[in-house]
């Protein structure tokens, strides 16, 4: 194993609420979603929207289904976009 303090951190940027996070080696913070072209989030946002997608979220989430021409997924039972 290599040593902590050399290692290169890698940070990203999540797709949904803008906030960065750590994917690798250690930590692997960041969540593929599916349904919305493989974009990533972090996750606050993973954890945070196990139910549906909050509804303050939709703008970026419609927008990337949009640029990616996909479809929009059918919403769940609280009429939420699906988290995945």
């Amino acid at each position: 194993m290599g040593d902590p303090m050399t290692e290169q951190t890698f940070m990203f940027q999540c797709a949904v609420c803008g906030s960065r996070y750590q994917h690798g080696p250690h930590r692997y913070e960041g969540h593929a979603l599916k349904l919305y072209g493989k974009i990533f989030c972090c996750d606050i946002c993973w954890r945070g929207n196990h139910d549906g997608w909050a509804p303050d979220h939709e703008r970026v989430l419609l927008g990337v289904l949009k640029e990616k021409g996909l479809s929009v997924p059918a919403r769940n039972a609280k009429g939420l976009l699906p988290r995945d």
